[in-house]
């Protein structure tokens, strides 16, 4: 299931899951979308996120940025601000 509409540059979302195998504890991430193949020309079909700390604070904090690319069927880990609330409100999968 997405849990995002479309992804647009410089917007945050946010990559959720759980840290647990029973499914109990979850796990949510602030990032910044930048684009596909923002940090690889290369590879135009990942997904490049920047974390939201480091965006936030640019240059002037010596914060050394931190980014994730995605795959397509990876997106299902990443959700805008209205996916999080579904997300946050569906009943979590089985754990298998």
């Amino acid at each position: 299931m997405r849990w995002h509409s479309n992804l647009e540059i410089g917007q945050p979302y946010f990559v959720v899951g759980f840290v647990d195998e029973k499914l109990t504890v979850p796990s949510i991430g602030s990032f910044i979308y930048m684009g596909a193949a923002a940090l690889d020309e290369h590879t135009p079909q990942r997904h490049c996120f920047q974390d939201a700390h480091s965006f936030l604070a640019g240059d002037t904090e010596g914060v050394q940025p931190n980014f994730i690319a995605l795959d397509d069927d990876a997106l299902d880990m990443v959700a805008d601000r209205a996916g999080l609330v579904r997300w946050l409100q569906a009943e979590p999968p089985e754990a298998g």
